[in-house]
């Protein structure tokens, strides 16, 4: 995972995975939540078969919207963000400047299960490819739902069935209703192979996963050409894979340098006493060292940077040394345990650097609850677009409608709103490929992807098709119980000058 928008909310994933992979070799595996329980316990229709579960039809409740607001939310999938797209590598960025994010802009969006006379249920091509029927497509999801953190990503794997009962109320692709074949890889990278190969041979293409272990199934879609709509891209294996794409699409070539940029101009003083903790595995080392990199580049200085256990009780001796050499900006790689703990010790040892700066796993509910009001006054890099501002994005107000459908007292975190944002991506290139849907045909759209916003769930500037991060980023602040805006200060908007730093 990474730390800054595109870049930080990745980095995160990767290290919790990592941290999780040393902790599974400490204590017992949690007992696997197959797909099947996952369907049943929502009542919905399951498959048989080991460790998957398909959802049907939709309900037939429908969305409640008109056909002209359904439109406008579905061109909204393509709307920009404002700012410049990322069309090459920079180092540093100018100075930051605001713009606003919701609906400025559209290049022709479709919506949700529109059919016309050369594309219908009697006029759909029949059963195309793999997954594919004149009746429906069956696409997969693979998610971390049982192992040592249970539920970590379940959110993806709802938002993905949100988005397949949104588009069935609407009538389809083409006539054809959407069926969710679900899988949970119980954050084991074996695991998650063995999913990718069962959804190869089964499912029409992979939407909305969202795993840490998604190195285990990257030669699996790569072999068998599977479209893989992601949430995210969590590894680099994954990320180099050709028909794999990301609604958060990794960093392995970019790092946004908007948020450095701003801090700079924000806290000049901070930033030139920084510290870098992470967990002390591979995969957390590459990312805080190219995170470190980047930063440099903009006149960052870290004075102490170090390696943590995945399983380290106690940072009271990490807090110590930052405390001794006049740390003043601190930012770690971590999952949210870890963070807590971090948190519990400066504020036993009464330790306040200037600035403290949380990722996008952080902003959920959670982390409010295990920092117990230490972390209150910390910034937190925001990754998509706030549910705290809901009411002014429509967007955001159609995921959240139809998560609550499928999963009522749903928690609010990046993963669900990435795998919305993936669903709406694999939507788009659908109705663009037309009647004849193959699973080559459907990559090819997916490439042609620009700049892309979820429908107004994720900042934009991402160039999907080409899996370049983007460069649009905001700041909320930790507030009692709740988080709040700092940058830009207009809501539903986000910062996209700051450019991107080419490795």
């Amino acid at each position: 995972m990474t730390r800054s928008v595109g870049v930080r909310h990745r980095r995160a994933l990767s290290v919790l995975v990592v941290g999780l992979v040393l902790s599974i070799s400490l204590s017992a595996c949690g007992s696997r939540l197959t797909g099947s329980a996952l369907s049943i316990a929502k009542g919905s229709s399951s498959s048989s078969g080991t460790g998957t579960g398909t959802r049907g039809d939709s309900d037939g409740t429908g969305s409640g919207l008109t056909s002209a607001a359904n439109s406008a939310s579905a061109a909204a999938a393509q709307s920009t963000a404002g700012g410049s797209s990322p069309t090459g590598a920079t180092g540093a960025a100018a100075a930051p400047t605001a713009s606003s994010g919701a609906g400025t802009g559209s290049s022709g969006g479709t919506s949700a299960g529109l059919t016309s006379s050369s594309c219908n249920s009697s006029n759909n091509g029949g059963a195309t490819d793999t997954g594919v029927t004149a009746n429906s497509i069956t696409i997969g999801n693979i998610a971390s739902i049982s192992g040592v953190v249970p539920g970590l990503t379940e959110s993806a794997q709802d938002a993905t069935e949100a988005f397949a009962d949104y588009v069935n109320s609407e009538g389809g692709i083409c006539g054809r209703q959407l069926k969710v074949q679900t899988f949970d890889d119980g954050s084991d990278a074996t695991t998650n192979a063995a999913d990718a190969q069962q959804a190869c041979q089964s499912d029409f293409a992979l939407v909305g996963s969202a795993s840490g272990f998604d190195n285990g199934g990257a030669s699996a879609v790569q072999s068998c050409g599977i479209p893989d709509v992601a949430a995210e891209l969590s590894t680099h294996e994954m990320g180099e894979v050709p028909n794999a794409f990301g609604a958060s699409p990794g960093n392995a070539q970019y790092w946004p340098l908007g948020a450095a940029q701003w801090l700079k101009a924000t806290y000049p003083s901070a930033i030139a006493h920084a510290a870098m903790i992470y967990l002390n595995v591979p995969a957390t080392q590459e990312q805080a060292t190219s995170e470190m990199q980047a930063y440099q580049s903009v006149g960052f200085n870290y004075v102490y940077s170090v390696a943590v256990s995945p399983t380290e009780p106690n940072y009271a001796p990490y807090v110590a040394k930052m405390q001794a050499d006049g740390v003043q900006y601190v930012t770690e790689y971590s999952d949210d345990d870890s963070a807590a703990r971090l948190v519990q010790a400066m504020a036993q040892a009464n330790y306040h650097p200037q600035v403290v700066d949380w990722f996008a796993e952080e902003y959920t509910p959670q982390f409010l609850s295990e920092s117990q009001g230490d972390a209150n006054g910390d910034l937190v890099l925001m990754a998509t677009a706030p549910y705290e501002e809901a009411s002014s994005n429509p967007g955001m107000q159609l995921f959240m409608s139809w998560m609550s459908r499928v999963a009522p007292g749903f928690t609010h975190d990046i993963f669900a709103e990435f795998a919305w944002s993936a669903g709406l991506a694999f939507l788009q290139a659908a109705q663009a490929v037309g009647p004849h849907l193959t699973r080559a045909a459907l990559i090819a759209q997916l490439q042609k992807i620009g700049s892309w916003n979820g429908g107004g769930v994720q900042p934009a500037d991402e160039n999907f098709g080409q899996k370049i991060p983007s460069n649009c980023f905001s700041y909320f602040k930790i507030s009692g119980n709740a988080f709040t805006r700092v940058y830009p200060t207009q809501p539903n908007s986000y910062d996209c000058s700051g450019g991107l730093y080419h490795f």
